[in-house]
């Protein structure tokens, strides 16, 4: 009986370290927010740079809940990170810029919907009618190419 104790109590031990092993990431692009919840429309709790390492503490829905070099958790998108090691950029650019397109596509593909955008500004006391009026008096490609065309402005490229 002893004999089966021993191996089973190792295997036990060997597979609760396995399951309680943290897993790190490294951030693939220039910059990626770190959110207070899974979303773009969630406040910025940290900045994680290319390069840096973050440990991953839960995943749900694409979204991962991570521990930055700062001790901040938060969620970030899977694509904003990488399973292998990756250098840092060189530049301090795009590092100091608010916002980033890196970060910017999934409030383009979520918030820009409108499907969190207006109940958002509404929390945060910003006029969401601005918005709506942009939306509605939107000028259409054909009248741009009307516009440039009589009042002889050049398009890209030189182009009238």
């Amino acid at each position: 009986m002893t004999r089966r104790l021993l191996p089973m109590t190792m295997l036990l031990v060997l597979a609760a370290s396995v399951a309680g092993a943290q897993t790190s990431r490294w951030v693939e692009r220039t910059k990626a927010d770190v959110r207070a919840g899974r979303g773009s429309y969630f406040d910025v709790v940290d900045t994680v740079l290319k390069g840096e390492q973050v440990e991953i503490v839960k995943s749900e829905a694409r979204w991962l809940s991570v521990r930055t070099p700062r001790a901040k958790v938060g969620w970030v998108f899977e694509t904003a990170l990488a399973a292998q090691p990756v250098t840092g950029g060189t530049s301090d650019f795009l590092k100091l810029a608010p916002g980033d397109a890196s970060t910017s596509a999934t409030a383009a593909s979520t918030g820009a919907k409108g499907l969190y955008a207006e109940d958002y500004a509404r929390q945060k006391g910003f006029d969401y009618g601005a918005v709506l009026w942009i939306e509605e008096t939107q000028v259409t490609a054909e009248e741009m190419e009307k516009f440039i065309a009589y009042g002889r402005l050049r398009g890209a490229g030189g182009a009238r």
